[in-house]
Formats: C-alpha cells, structure tokens, sequence
C-alpha cells in the first residue's frame, strides 16, 4: 500500500445531509493502516506493545502517518496542509488509537511551530515549515526544573549582547547569551531546532522573549541527560544547558518581551489538540474491552449481559461522547471563535483528563486482571492507560489550568442570564455568533489565524449566554416533535432545567465567595468552582450541538434522535455535582442502543462516526 498524501483528499467536506461525513480522510487514513488488532500488523495493537516493551521509538508508524500529520496544523497560506483543526484533530484519532506515542513523534512541533506562526518572520516561518516537511522537529523550551508550572519564576536568561551599544546605552543588542537549563523538552534529543523561551528583562509576563535556535546551536546546548517517562515510552523527553551560548538576533521571535504571551496562545492550540490522544486513548481502551465482554462468558451468560458489565461501558462510553463532543467544539472554535480558546481550550484539557481516566477505571474492572497483563490480546490495555496519564502533566498542568480557568468566574458571573431572564428565546442571536459554524461539523471555517487568539476574552461566552434561550427551544422540540417518547422528552426537561439551576446555584457561589473571601483569614479558592465549571459548560455545548443538528445522524442515530443526548447530559451534571456515578439502568441501556452499533460496525466512537478499519476477530482466550 502507498500513502495517499494528505492534498489527495478533498479540502472542502460534504455538509449536506445525504451522505452526511464531514471525516472521509479519517476513513481512508485508518483503513490504509489496517485492522489494529490484526498481531502482524506493523501498525496495530501488539506493534504498539513491543515498542512499549523496549522503549522504542515508533518509526515506522510515524513515517507512515507522517505526511498526513506532520504540517495539517499549518495554515495553507503559511505553506502546510491544514484543512481545519477538527479535521486535524480526527485524523490524530485514527493514527493514535494504534499508538499515542505517534502523536508526539509527528506533532510535537505544534507549540514552537505555532508561535513562530503567530509571532516570527516571513524568514523563520518558511524555515519552519521547510523543516517540518523534511520530516524534522522544533523543541519547545520552557520549563524549568524548579519552577514547574510557575512560569513567571523562571529564571534561566537570554542577556542582550551589547558589545556594539554606546556609552549612553542606545542602540540595537547584536544577539544574546543564553545561561540557564531546560527540562522536557519533547523530542529534546533529535529536533533539529528549538524554540527558547527566556528571561530578557526582569519582572512581569514581558520579562520574557523566544529565540530560535537552529542547527550546530541547538546541538551545543544539548544536555545528553534523557528523562525517562512511564508512558509515551521511547519519545526522549531531554533537557538543554545553555551556557553563556551566543546567538544573533536574528534568533528572536516578534518583539522582545512579547514571548511569554506568543507561548500562551500557542499553548491553546496544544490544549485543544492534546485532546486528540485522551480520545483516541479511551477509544482503544473501550474497544478492547467491548472486545471482552462480548466473547467472554460468565457462565451461561456473555460479561455483556451482566448489569455491571452493561452500567460500566455505558457509563464509560457516555463520558466518552461527551469528550468528543467537547474536544471538536474547542477545535472549530480556533477558527471562528478564537477568543473563545482561552476558555474553551482549558476547558476541553480539564474534561478530556478527567473523563478519560474514569473511561480507563471503569473499563479496567470490566477486564479484571487483564487490563495489567503484558501479554495476550489485551495487552494493549495497559500501554494506552499509561499513555493516557501522560497526557494530563503534557503541555499544561491541572494546576496551571484550573487557574487558567478560573481567572474566567468573574467574568462569566457577571454576564450570566439565568433563564428567566432571557424571555422569549433569542434564537436569532444563537445563529449569528458564530456557535452554529462551530457545532455544525463540514460547515466551512475561517483561516485559522493563531495571531488572533487572545490571552484573555470579554463579554460573555457564547454558549453559556446561549443556554437559556436554547434550552427552551429543545424542550419545545423535543416535547412537540414525533422522534421522541414522552418519557424521554420529560428526561431532556428534566435534565435542561437542572442544568440552568446548576449555572445559577455555581455564579450565585462564586459571588458569594467574592464578596467574603477578604474576611477569611485564607484566601478562598474557586478551584472547585472552575472544575464545575467545566462539566457544565460541556453540558452546554451537548444542547447546542443537538440543536444545530436535528436533521443530521449524529452517532449513527436518525437525524434528530435524543438517544445520545439525555445519558450524556446526565454523566456531565452527576460529575458537576462531584458523583462519579453509574448511569441508571434506563439510560444505560438507552446508551447502549448507541455505542454498541458505532463498535460492532467499526466506526469511531465520535458524533460524526467515521468508519474504521475492519474486521474485527474475536480474541483467542
């Protein structure tokens, strides 16, 4: 087989809603490398797990993806191959759910690529993007071993070379000395270049700058100290010491003081994508287990006919669509809400992770000891958990994001209409802000412009200001349309209300606390408040994207069908309210009815559903 590259395929996908698949790269790309559980197959499941075994770099998957990954972030303008972040996102998916280390063995560039696209110069950028096509990779440089996540104690410096200033002062730096080290730094022993973010002025977020190392530079200031992880093995996570390095000051990315805020926003583009290995991690995971549990018997009875094992993988599946869900808003939403991200993208970070390691939890009591056994057809299990966990500390802590996230409560509380504030429904509005171009998945996007992110957005958030008037609209439609029983469109009214009650009841808290954190003798956190936040916010999103596609097949169902809809509102509002509970038996088997149809035909676990390499054998026990 040949690997189509990436501009072999279509660029504008079909959004009408006969044929409706908005992904059709996704199927070609997963389909070429065949079925993953065949034990030959270079690119499948027991490939992954002797690569794990020996920490083994995986060449010969991140060559064969290669192409399709390696610039499919880069805007066309800028040179790559990018059709939109979703499309991007989705074509991750298949590729990881083989092996996640494969992500970072083609897309660790993202983050200095991305500020180099934000900031750099025409130069840089097209020396960028020529090493990325070449097969080559940037480094990222930021952390520091003792500061962590506080990024503004870093310490290691860039100096200003000012050999050729005057007496007085004035005058242009020639380049800089670089002093200091870097740790985990991503492909830190084979990226050709390295993006350098350092302390050029003393105090402040614009007490720091980027430079861009390059060849003989980046090998100088190499380390040789390999830092060993226990998932993602084989991808050399290495650090850098500078001492006294001088580069030009051609090295420098955008302004001097500007390279904390260029890192930022790129660091939405990586949260937002960073999503693509937590799905295609509990994609895996699910799968496997499904595997098991519909071949193993229990007696006279299949493990998938036991209530537990049924209220398991409905649970875990449910939190799993409501990831996907999440994950695709936040993709689309770099191009037509950029200065959504710096919400949303924390967002999709904290609901992925946090999700995803309750998917791995239930699914491995399903397994029982064969989610840790090293051998045999559900060997793989394990591998994807441990790769999975790496994905939470990558990129942004959960520390450094829940702050992210709540530096937005203040905001939010203060433009929150509660639904008896929004009469009638201001669904005019719901169509012109751009949310409806988001959640509708083959709608033409604008460019992605990584410059236009924000640090920081004002006024409302689009879906939280949306709720109200949209969650009267769906129990209207869901109570007076033919599609549901009157059983379930009283479940959609009962979960929509709680929702709305949710958001009064979490900005109601949060002023509360606002106004009396100053008399405690500690500062009060909202640190709980912002992970509510987050699941409620998805529930959001779940209504939004509902609405704006009755009339598609969104997870295989009949345009229009709330079977999806009312067992993942009810994962998402059991978690807001901190129960890690099972779904009921009701909604457990009405979950079921979905998932179980997207895995024995094997399409991907995903809103729009694309198909899958196939078939698949039943397991040897």
């Amino acid at each position: 087989m040949t690997t189509m590259p990436p501009d072999a395929v279509s660029r504008q996908p079909d959004s009408s809603n006969a044929g409706w698949q908005p992904y059709t790269a996704v199927t070609l790309l997963d389909q070429e490398l065949g079925d993953p559980r065949d034990p030959a197959n270079p690119y499948g499941f027991a490939a992954m797990v002797r690569r794990d075994a020996t920490e083994s770099f995986p060449e010969e998957l991140a060559d064969r993806v290669g192409p399709w990954l390696r610039t499919s972030f880069v805007p066309t303008a800028a040179g790559g191959d990018l059709v939109s972040m979703d499309h991007t996102l989705m074509l991750v998916r298949a590729a990881a759910r083989r092996d996640v280390a494969v992500m970072p063995a083609t897309m660790f560039s993202i983050t200095a690529a991305s500020c180099v696209l934000a900031a750099g110069s025409a130069e840089q950028r097209e020396r960028v993007i020529r090493l990325l096509r070449s097969g080559g990779s940037i480094g990222f440089a930021l952390s520091e071993v003792s500061h962590g996540s506080d990024l503004l104690a870093n310490s290691r410096s860039a100096t200003p070379d000012t050999d050729r200033m005057g007496d007085s002062g004035e005058g242009r730096p020639t380049g800089f000395a670089l002093n200091g080290d870097k740790w985990l730094v991503g492909l830190g022993e084979r990226c050709e270049a390295l993006l350098v973010v350092a302390r050029t002025g003393r105090r402040g977020p614009a007490a720091f700058s980027t430079l861009l190392l390059e060849g003989s530079e980046v090998d100088k200031a190499r380390s040789g100290v390999r830092q060993r992880s226990s998932g993602m093995r084989g991808i050399d996570f290495a650090g850098f010491t500078f001492e006294g390095l001088q580069v030009g000051d051609e090295a420098l990315v955008g302004e001097a003081g500007h390279g904390l805020e260029t890192a930022m926003k790129a660091m939405q583009v990586v949260r937002a994508m960073s999503t693509a290995a937590n799905l295609a991690s509990t994609d895996t995971a699910l799968r496997l287990t499904c595997d098991f549990a519909t071949t193993h018997r229990i007696g006279d009875d299949r493990a998938i006919d036991l209530p537990y094992t049924r209220g398991e993988l409905a649970t875990a599946a449910a939190l799993l669509l409501a990831g996907d869900i999440v994950a695709l808003t936040a993709a689309r939403g770099l191009h037509a809400l950029p200065a959504a991200q710096s919400l949303w993208s924390s967002v999709a970070k904290k609901i992925l992770t946090d999700t995803s390691e309750e998917i791995f939890a239930r699914c491995a009591d399903v397994l029982g000891t064969r989610s840790v056994l090293r051998e045999g057809p559900y060997a793989a299990f394990d591998t994807v958990r441990r790769d999975n966990a790496m994905v939470r500390y990558i990129d942004t802590s959960p520390i450094a994001n829940s702050r992210l996230i709540t530096a937005h409560l203040g905001r939010l509380m203060a433009t929150w209409k509660s639904s008896a504030d929004t009469v009638p429904p201001n669904l005019r509005a719901l169509t012109s802000n751009g949310l409806a171009q988001v959640l509708i998945a083959g709608l033409p996007l604008p460019a992605l412009r990584v410059d236009q992110l924000a640090l920081s957005d004002r006024g409302p958030d689009v879906v939280l200001s949306g709720l109200p008037a949209v969650a009267e609209a769906v129990r209207g439609a869901v109570t007076g349309g033919s599609s549901a029983t009157v059983g379930d469109a009283a479940r959609v009214t009962v979960l929509t209300r709680q929702l709305e009650r949710a958001m009064d009841g979490l900005f109601h808290e949060v002023s509360w606390r606002r106004q009396h954190r100053s008399k405690q003798d500690n500062q009060m956190e909202l640190g709980d408040l912002a992970d509510q936040l987050c699941f409620l916010h998805a529930a959001a999103s779940c209504i939004h994207l509902w609405w704006f596609n009755q009339d598609r097949p969104l997870f295989g169902l009949p345009p229009g069908s709330i079977a999806w809809l009312t067992p993942v509102l009810a994962v998402l509002l059991a978690r807001a309210n901190g129960r890690n509970t099972p779904l009921p038996e009701p909604e457990t088997e009405q979950l079921l009815d979905v998932v179980l149809p997207l895995y024995e035909s094997d399409r991907m676990f995903s809103s729009t559903a694309p198909r899958l390499a196939g078939p698949a054998p039943a397991p040897v026990e």
